[in-house]
């Protein structure tokens, strides 16, 4: 495997950066303890940063404490399906579930433990996003920049409590949370280990891998292809087989763990039946198929021809930003043209961030957020990792050195694989913030090799990488005020199982559909909620009438997934439901009933009539509100299909 390597082959971009990773080097090992350069040791200022994030986070948690997450979307799956577990239900077979097993087990337990409260999802919620930021942390140390590290897991805290779905305290998806966690474990494992590693680091990555699977199947995925690039270096290192056999064997626990939970998963019901009726990210699920395309495309997965022209537009205040930088700092002449050229250099850069955002523009403090988030959180950061992770691998490959480490190119190639969701929609809020910490970690990594070492002091270039994370945290920093901002409002929601915050119309309306449930759960009566806001199970301690309990765009395959439901409702003899005005325009598909799920909507009408409004206010057309609708006499039932006009509705 020894190849010939003619000394002036290298690529200009693999020999700057192969020069710039060399003087990089030169100067952590000049640096000494206690100061602030970009050594990974553990010391006075390492240990302080630290609790710094510690700190950050429990500030964080205390003034945000309880306006996480929302009653309606998404996050009551999260509450109800581990309450039904923790009961003895079996998922997918009695709860309908759309992802992986491992977290809603992993929930139920933690309800057997300490009660089935809010109180014990928002602190495991919390608890993981603490250790992912400290992964983070770690895994910047063993990049020999904590600096890098810590601005990474300091963003993560800021962008992680905002009062949506798109949080860590009480999210979408714990099982998105506790595979955020565990992929950075993994990352942080992989980065930390010599291009030969041990037995024991490679079976450590394996596990991480199986559980990240068993949580999120693309965190998995991710973290097995990186495994695979981690192997193959080690087999190029040492022109042996050994690596592979010996990265297959640590790998096999975890494989047949999986495997496990796999062939239990089908054991339920047949494969279809988790494919077709359960896992709807599959991909050949009716949800996929119908609407799949949409929903990549809402979270950055896609390469239309306006995406591709986002793209290059976002990235040209980034390409002014490096050229300006370079103009300051690599270029020597300091003569008074040079000068001038530079500072037409910097008002061209900045006329064009104004330009670019001059028609949202409207404060000082909006006008410096816009500016910072086009240059430090361009959409197109994960492509610009996938730029420099070609360029990373030919430089260690090129540069093979007896027990060197592929560290930089494998959290280039991490990533990329676990960010691919978000390819054009790179952000610091929203879905992006499970998966952004790996690239931001190597987008600062990659910004810090532009401040030139070569005859500089360490002072100077910790002060050029200090520049770099102020500029990363400050655009955080200012769109965090905005998401929360949000909340400023809200009132508290006090329930038997907990309290959260929420709008006080919302509020309202919750408390009067808690106690219409409850009162006639006292009475025997099963009350159905459509087409969402399972959180009103949770919160008023009764269980959903039917194995599928959330009835958005594509959860309900045509056909038999149908009739087993109307079977459900008929053999429980459901008497009332609560349905509510929620819409999905995100799926073009906005009320349930009429734009998808008609035949179960027909049913619905047909055999059920409006009662009234949970409240007596009529709220205006974007706050939430619900109408309780009663079962007909049997004589009175409709054909299906001879709908309620919508006044009459209540919609």
């Amino acid at each position: 495997m020894e190849h010939s390597r003619p000394a002036d082959s290298t690529p200009p971009a693999a020999r700057e950066l192969a020069e710039g990773d060399a003087a990089r080097s030169d100067a952590i090992r000049a640096a000494d303890r206690g100061t602030g350069g970009t050594s990974g040791t553990w010391n006075s200022t390492t240990l302080a940063a630290l609790g710094a994030l510690v700190v950050l986070w429990g500030v964080k948690l205390y003034s945000t404490w309880g306006a996480w997450g929302s009653l309606t979307v998404d996050c009551g799956h999260e509450m109800y399906v581990p309450a039904m577990l923790a009961q003895g239900k079996m998922l997918y077979r009695d709860v309908w579930f759309l992802y992986g097993p491992a977290a809603p087990y992993f929930n139920s337990y933690l309800f057997r433990l300490f009660g089935e409260r809010l109180n014990v999802l928002y602190w495991a919620g919390s608890l993981s996003l603490l250790g992912t930021a400290i992964f983070l942390y770690l895994a910047g140390m063993r990049l020999s920049s904590w600096l890098a590290g810590w601005t990474t897991a300091a963003v993560l805290l800021l962008e992680s409590f905002e009062p949506s779905i798109f949080c860590f305290p009480l999210p979408y998806s714990y099982s998105t949370v506790y595979a955020c966690l565990v992929g950075c474990m993994f990352l942080w494992i992989v980065v930390g280990a010599r291009a030969r590693a041990g037995w024991g680091t490679m079976f450590a990555g394996g596990t991480a891998a199986a559980a990240a699977l068993l949580l999120k199947p693309e965190f998995g995925m991710a973290c097995y292809a990186t495994l695979a690039l981690w192997v193959a270096a080690q087999c190029f290192c040492s022109r042996s087989w050994r690596p592979a056999g010996v990265g297959a064997a640590a790998s096999l626990p975890g494989v047949a763990a999986c495997a496990l939970v796999i062939r239990w998963m089908v054991s339920i019901a047949g494969p279809e039946f988790i494919t077709q009726e359960n896992i709807m990210s599959w991909p050949t699920s009716y949800f996929m198929r119908r609407y799949g395309k949409l929903w990549l495309a809402t979270t950055g997965f896609t390469w239309s021809g306006q995406a591709i022209h986002d793209a290059l537009f976002s990235a040209i205040p980034v390409a002014g930003a490096v050229t300006l930088v370079w103009a300051m700092l690599w270029w020597k002449k300091s003569d008074a043209r040079s000068n001038v050229l530079r500072a037409i250099l910097g008002l061209a850069l900045l006329t064009l961030l104004l330009a670019s955002h001059f028609y949202s523009l409207r404060t000082l403090e909006q006008t410096a957020r816009e500016v910072l988030a086009a240059i430090f959180f361009p959409r197109d950061m994960v492509l610009i990792a996938a730029g420099a992770a070609p360029v990373a691998w030919w430089v260690f490959l090129r540069r093979r050195v007896e027990g060197g480490s592929p560290a930089l190119a494998l959290l280039l190639s991490y990533s990329i694989l676990v960010a691919f969701r978000i390819l054009t929609m790179m952000a610091a809020s929203g879905y992006a913030i499970y998966y952004n910490g790996p690239v931001i970690l190597s987008f600062l990594i990659l910004a810090y090799m532009l401040i030139p070492r070569a005859g500089r002091s360490r002072e100077f270039v910790f002060r050029g990488e200090l520049a770099v994370s102020l500029g990363f945290l400050a655009a955080v920093f200012l769109l965090a005020r905005v998401e929360e901002s949000y909340a400023k409002h809200y009132v508290p929601l006090r329930t038997e199982r907990g309290t959260i915050l929420t709008s006080k119309q919302r509020a309202e309306n919750y408390e009067a559909a808690i106690r219409f449930i409850k009162e006639k759960a006292a009475q025997g009566e099963p009350v159905l909620s459509v087409p969402e806001d399972t959180s009103l199970y949770f919160l008023a301690g009764t269980e959903c009438p039917t194995r599928v309990f959330a009835f958005t765009p594509g959860v309900l395959a045509p056909g038999k997934m149908v009739d087993e439901t109307i079977q459900q409702m008929e053999q429980k003899r459901v008497r009332y439901l609560i349905w509510s005005n929620r819409t999905y325009p995100e799926y073009q598909a906005l009320v349930f009933g009429v734009d998808y799920d008609k035949r179960f909507g027909d049913y619905l009408k047909s055999h059920y009539h409006p009662i009234g409004r949970l409240l007596p206010e009529v709220p205006s057309m974007w706050e939430w509100t619900a109408v309780k609708w009663e079962r007909r006499p049997e004589g009175e039932i409709r054909p299906e299909g001879q709908r309620e006009s919508a006044a009459q509705a209540g919609r």
